[in-house]
This record gives C-alpha cells, structure tokens and sequence, in this order.
C-alpha cells in the first residue's frame, strides 16, 4: 500500500468569481480532470509502466478464488458498494486479492465548511491509495505517477506530489508453506465447514517487513468482514465470527502440534 497526497495549484490565492470567472485557471477542474484519466476505457491504471512489474498471478489461485461460494447480488448487499467497476476481464474476489488498484479517499477544494465565498481556490487536494502486489516497488510506482502527473498536468496549473514512504508497505504473497495447510485445516474445524479457501493478505499490515526482518513466513487470519464497515463511525464486529475466529486459532495451534521440523539442509521443512 502506498498514500500519495497531490496537490494542484491554480491562482496565487483564492479569487472571487464574479472578479475572474470564465479567465482564471480553476485547479478543482484540472484536479478532477487528472484523476478521471487515472483509469483507462478498461478500468486500468493508466500511469505508464505501472503494471510492468507484476509478478503473474500465483498458479490456481483464479481456479481457487473462482471456486469460494460468491455471488454478485449478495457482494453489492453486503458491501453496499451500489455498483460493481473495475479492471475489466476479472472478477470481484480476483480485483480484490490478485490486482493492483488505486483509489480516491479524499478531495478537498474550495469553501470545504461554512458559507460560501463564491470564490475560485487557490489550492485542489487530493489523496490517494495504491494497493500493489508482488512484483512491484513503491518507490518506483511514487516516480512514475511523479512523471505522469508532470507530463499530464495542463501549463496552467502547478502541482505537488507527495507520497507517504515512511508508512507504506511493500506488497506480500502468502508463501505456499505446510503452516497454510495446517491454517486450512483449522478453519475448516473452527467454522464447523467441509472445507475451507486459503487465508491471503487483502489488506494492510507490515507483513512483508515482518518476514524479511525475522525471516520467517507471516501467515493471515482476519474475522473482519465487509459489512462490519471497517474505519467508519459505526464499525462492528460479528461475535459469531469473533467466537469461530478464536476456535480456529486453538485448532491451528493443535494443528502445528502434530508436525515435524525436519532439518536436512540449510531451509529445513515442516511435514505431517
């Protein structure tokens, strides 16, 4: 994940309408105008060289995904999203887990609160969320929006861009470990299922830094679903799910009980 805030700039302070209406470059405009060219006709990024690095998605995991019981009705009830967009040629659960994103969190221009002053501002912000997967590397991803903004940008305007490096993450595939399995197994006892998909990493959390720092694999398990309204003012959690959660971990505990370290080189590997 990485947060860049951009910035277009327009007059030199903010301008009364009625004064330069019609002549004066108005950066809510261009800013508006530069994030609807962030996606392609397709729905895909449109910076330059920004999917160049990805790494392939991980062999069977669309088959996987495809395979979780999943319907578009029930996601846009859940999700109350109202719509469904995005990368055409994927799916929901595939445009969530295996495709790099961006989004819009924040704009602000103009009289945000209060009266109106009928003016044109000065300043247009905004701020945005790239979610990356294996393969590519943040600080190239800052420099090529860097280079695009720089080359889109009308000679009006001016522009800052700053992303946030010091709270971004790296991207982070689960690794194909026997501690997975055994994750697998004790979901499917902990939620009293048949069976149960493969936990991935969808979200935040520094696990890549993690399992550099103490090269050791780091494994998700989350409880949190979509209708709990995760960051708004009424988040919730499901106490059903907390309590199947919690059993899940006791059994994955009892489940790494019953395997081996086996040490026969440098790796070593876990069996049953």
């Amino acid at each position: 994940m990485l947060s860049v805030h951009l910035e277009v700039y327009g007059p030199g302070r903010d301008v009364h309408s009625g004064a330069v209406s019609g002549n004066a470059p108005n950066p809510a405009f261009e800013l508006g105008r530069l994030l609807g060219l962030l996606h392609d006709q397709d729905g895909r990024v449109a910076v330059p060289g920004f999917y160049d690095d990805a790494a392939p998605d991980p062999a069977g995991l669309r088959n996987a995904l495809a395979d979780l019981p999943f319907s578009e009705e029930d996601w846009l009830a859940r999700s109350e999203t109202g719509a469904i967009t995005g990368e055409k040629g994927y799916t929901v659960l595939e445009r969530l887990w295996l495709r790099p994103a961006v989004e819009v969190t924040s704009i602000i221009a103009g009289d945000a609160l209060g009266v109106s002053r009928a003016a044109v501002p000065a300043v247009a912000s905004a701020d945005l969320s790239f979610r990356t997967v294996p393969g590519q590397r943040l600080e190239k991803i800052a420099e090529q929006l860097q280079e695009w903004v720089a080359g889109t940008i009308g000679d009006a305007y001016g522009f800052s861009l700053v992303p946030d490096l010091e709270t971004a993450q790296e991207p982070y595939l689960t690794p194909d470990h026997p501690a997975v399995a055994a994750l697998e197994k004790a979901m499917a006892r902990g939620f009293n299922a048949e069976r149960a998909g493969r936990m991935g990493n969808a979200g935040g959390g520094p696990a890549e830094l993690l399992g550099r720092s103490l090269s050791a694999p780091v494994l998700f398990f989350g409880t949190g679903l979509v209708e709990d309204h995760w960051h708004d003012s009424d988040e919730s959690a499901s106490l059903d799910v907390l309590m199947d959660g919690a059993l899940t971990l006791a059994c994955f505990w009892d489940e790494l009980a019953t395997m081996q370290w086996e040490k026969g080189d440098d790796d070593g590997h876990l069996r049953q």
